[in-house]
This record gives C-alpha cells, sequence and structure tokens, in this order.
C-alpha cells in the first residue's frame, strides 16, 4: 500500500444512499433483449438530493444499479402500457415508438421505489431497492403513489435430509432396493 497522509483525511462512517419513496427520474439507456421480450432500462434520479447517484454509482463501482426491467410478452403487456402511458405523459409531445425504443433514452418518469430483503450468496441476508411502480412526474408530485411495505427475502429451501446420506443419495430400502 502507498503511504497517505491521513492528518488531511476525514472518516466516514456511511454514506447517503437512495430509501423507498418516489423519485423523478431520466432515462440514461434502453437494451431491447428480442429474444426474451423486454427492455432493460438504466435509469438516474434526476432531481434532489440523489440527482446522478446511479450514474455515480456506476462510475465508482462498475455496475448499473436498480435496472428497470420492462417486458413487452403478451402476458405482460399490460405492465407495458402503464410503463409507456407514464412515460408519455411525463414528456409532453413523445408517443412511444416500438419500432424505435431507444428514444426513450432521455425521456422523465416517476418511479415509485420498494424495498425487499434477498440472501447474499454467502448466504447473509441483505436489502435493496427495486421499482414497485412507474408513475408520470404528476403522480409523484401530486403523491398519488402508495410506498410498498418492506417484502422480506424468500428463504431457499433447504435440502431434503436425504441428499445428506454418503454419497449424496437416499439410503436404500431394507432390501436393498433403491427408492427411485
Amino acid at each position: 500500500m502507498r503511504h497517505v497522509d491521513w492528518t488531511g483525511v476525514q472518516a466516514v462512517e456511511g454514506f447517503d444512499a437512495p430509501t423507498p419513496g418516489a423519485y423523478i427520474a431520466r432515462i440514461a439507456s434502453v437494451t431491447d433483449v428480442e429474444e426474451k421480450e423486454y427492455l432493460k432500462l438504466e435509469w438516474d434520479f434526476a432531481e434532489g438530493q440523489y440527482k446522478g447517484y446511479n450514474k455515480d454509482t456506476f462510475t465508482r463501482a462498475g455496475f448499473w444499479p436498480t435496472p428497470l426491467i420492462r417486458s413487452y410478452k403478451d402476458s405482460a403487456l399490460g405492465f407495458f402500457k402503464a410503463f409507456k402511458t407514464a412515460v408519455e405523459a411525463s414528456n409532453p409531445g413523445y408517443i412511444f415508438d416500438d419500432q424505435n425504443p431507444h428514444a426513450l433514452a432521455g425521456k422523465l418518469m416517476g418511479l415509485v421505489l420498494g424495498e425487499e430483503g434477498y440472501i447474499k450468496t454467502n448466504g447473509t441476508p441483505g436489502r435493496r431497492l427495486y421499482v414497485a411502480q412507474t408513475r408520470s412526474l404528476e403522480a409523484i408530485q401530486t403523491g398519488d403513489f402508495k410506498v410498498p411495505e418492506f417484502r422480506p427475502a424468500k428463504s431457499k429451501p433447504a435440502a431434503p435430509a436425504s441428499w445428506a446420506a454418503p454419497g449424496g443419495f437416499p439410503e436404500s430400502d431394507e432390501d436393498g432396493d433403491l427408492p427411485f
């Protein structure tokens, strides 16, 4: 490690991160994953204390936090239309063009963020934000939204006790036959 003059460095106890709530966002980029029929949108906070937070996270940590996935499979078209309507209402004169979804980049929208629990790869619990709803700017500004309650993590199902047998297979029946 290089030598650091610690006398001018201020200790940081934590950092100010976004919390569940409603925000005005700007779409930064759009990826159309046609084979799976969804758009992946990277977005950033467009105003307020977190303005530019997601881009800063990408610059610092190399990932874009809280991506927004909007499926356009037949079974999800109603949800996609709610997203499309929110973006159109938030950007006067803009009409969504399904032949040019990349034109969404730069558009404003309202987002309601919720918080959920998850199990980290090391098995410990964690918390993360997720996009619960897309809303118009007007809906966000007038308070026409509901922030969802915390969603606890779904625990991973435990392996059946019989898998713990030597060799990873269930013990055989008394007569020596395998149970399958």
